[in-house]
């Protein structure tokens, strides 16, 4: 559990407390989705004043891992404790039931509603204390750094296919799309983001995103792809992600538009791909499905002989392109449905805490990290993969440092929600 979800819990211990009821019916339900044993429970229920069991309740809900807030919260909304709920979600994230089919499906379709407030602008992001410019500093020698101190710092487009014809819809990349968001606003980027494109659409947004780039000159670009996906011709190096009407789009052929003709060679270029690379799921060397169902795939799960292939083209030479998938080759990524992609979620937080200091390559051995601590016999493994080529300076974010030294208002987002065709 996060410690901002411990310190909320124990800041309304006792409102908590006074407003939890069914006690007994929240811990059989943290049992049978594995969040607490019999033994924990028998320790919670073992004091016959309810108020007794729920002090014992929120105590040991806190230590009991990544996912145990969010557990909790569906459980107290599934058992009609809206009070209880609504002490932990009034200044956090309120969790709501999803409309898709909530009732029937049960109270595991859920996602974050976009009412919720994220952390302030101003502490969003670390800066460093001292305000020093990592990319300038002479421990970065021989390598060297990339420039980092354009203002805005970059361009950032993040685009997202939640709905996709004939396959589940993603539930959870809503919160993926504003968690990014934040992120690279925060980190000094213009940020566009779009939603639910068709192929025709898919090609014209990088088209357009290009020669936006090639025209404003920045330090860097940022690309964030996230859909359903699957393995490509070349499956040990490129994936197939999908637009919102089933057609395919090969990775390396978004990555070729950036290429040396449309973008400066001199400009680092970072691909972040939230998609499956194939059905294969990674579950270790032993394992079982206990059927909770929140956390889910990214990949291609229906058949469908009607996809089109965008034309691969073949490799030319790149430089400065950083490319990074949630997961390796042939196999699946995960999504949680409250709390969005596990990549996502890790990315998030590590960029948020580390950008001030520590280079890109450094936060993400961080990120693979994180994510092995959300790895379990329960929803399977996922391992990071990111690539280089021809990216060989260490690239900082420095965020909130300039070369101008200016206190510009931060870039803007836009966002854009064209209708399913």
């Amino acid at each position: 559990m996060e410690q901002y979800h411990r310190k909320l819990i124990n800041d309304n211990l006792v409102n908590l407390s006074y407003n939890t009821i069914n006690t007994e019916s929240i811990v059989n339900k943290l049992l049978e989705r594995g969040v607490i044993n019999d033994w924990m429970k028998n320790h919670i229920l073992k004091p016959t004043a309810e108020s007794e069991r729920n002090l014992k309740l929120y105590s040991v809900i806190q230590g009991r891992g990544p996912n145990a807030f969010t557990d909790l919260c569906i459980i107290l909304d599934d058992t009609l404790n809206k009070s209880a709920l609504g002490i932990l979600t009034r200044n956090n994230r309120e969790i709501v039931p999803s409309s898709n089919h909530a009732s029937e499906y049960g109270s595991d379709n859920y996602f974050i509603s976009e009412t919720g407030n994220l952390d302030d602008d101003e502490t969003y992001v670390k800066i460093h204390p001292e305000r020093l410019r990592m990319d300038i500093n002479e421990e970065n020698l021989p390598t060297g750094a990339y420039p980092m101190g354009s203002n805005p710092k970059g361009h950032a487009l993040i685009l997202n296919m939640n709905k996709i014809r004939n396959y589940d819809d993603r539930i959870g990349s809503n919160v993926d799309v504003k968690n990014l968001q934040k992120l690279f606003e925060c980190l000094g980027y213009v940020v566009q983001s779009k939603v639910d494109l068709t192929q025709k659409e898919f090609i014209k947004t990088i088209e357009e995103f290009t020669r936006k780039c090639h025209c404003e000159r920045t330090d860097s670009i940022v690309v964030f792809i996230m859909s359903h996906g699957e393995a490509g011709e070349n499956a040990s190096r490129s994936s197939d992600i999908l637009t919102t009407e089933g057609n395919k789009i090969n990775t390396d052929w978004i990555i070729e538009q950036f290429g040396p003709e449309k973008i400066s060679i001199n400009i680092p270029k970072l691909f972040f791909i939230q998609a499956c690379r194939g059905k294969n799921l990674d579950l270790g060397w032993r394992s079982f499905d206990n059927g909770n169902g929140r956390v889910q795939n990214d990949s291609t799960t229906t058949s469908n002989n009607n996809h089109h292939s965008v034309e691969t083209i073949p490799n030319r030479r790149y430089e400065n392109v950083f490319i990074a998938h949630a997961t390796i080759p042939g196999y699946g990524a995960k999504r949680d449905q409250i709390d969005g992609s596990w990549f996502v979620q890790k990315l998030c937080k590590v960029i948020r805490g580390n950008a001030w200091k520590f280079d890109l390559d450094s936060m993400m051995k961080m990120v693979d990290m994180e994510i092995r601590n959300l790895n379990s016999i329960q929803h399977g493994f996922q391992t990071v993969e990111w690539t280089y080529r021809g990216f060989n300076k260490k690239f900082y974010f420095n965020p909130g440092l300039y070369n101008d030294s200016s206190d510009n208002d931060p870039p803007t987002t836009i966002s854009i929600h064209p209708v399913d065709t």
